[in-house]
């Protein structure tokens, strides 16, 4: 009697089966495979367009040569050297963070940084 529990529709004893939530999916899953199964596919050799069958193979080239590019600088380098020391010179400048309280100072105090901020040479 330890697997019975009392329906919630009728308040009859029922048995407790572990697998009962799964036969709904399974009338629906097994005759939508069986129609899967059956289906037709198109012949594995009218995958491909007729002109690729044609087509030679690829040129195939030493990988050396490109791994020896992979060692040369990439030619953005200096560029971003040169931002990241504008940057940090920007971080370095004395801005005005900003602040909560009084909207008149907070007003005033943002103004005040953006002026700070136009000043700032880009």
């Amino acid at each position: 009697m330890a697997n019975v529990a009392l329906s919630p529709y009728r308040g009859r004893a029922v048995a407790l089966d572990p697998q009962a939530a799964y036969r709904p999916v399974m009338r629906f899953v097994l005759p939508l495979l069986l129609m899967a199964a059956c289906a037709q596919l198109p012949p594995e050799a009218d995958t491909l367009p007729r002109p690729a069958d044609d087509l030679p193979f690829p040129r195939l080239v030493p990988l050396s040569p490109l791994l020896a590019e992979a060692d040369i600088p990439p030619r953005a380098e200096p560029a971003g050297a040169a931002l990241r020391v504008r940057g940090a010179a920007l971080a370095r400048r004395a801005v005005i963070p900003p602040v909560t309280g009084d909207l008149a100072d907070r007003g005033a105090q943002l103004r005040q940084r953006a002026a700070t901020l136009r000043a700032a040479e880009i």
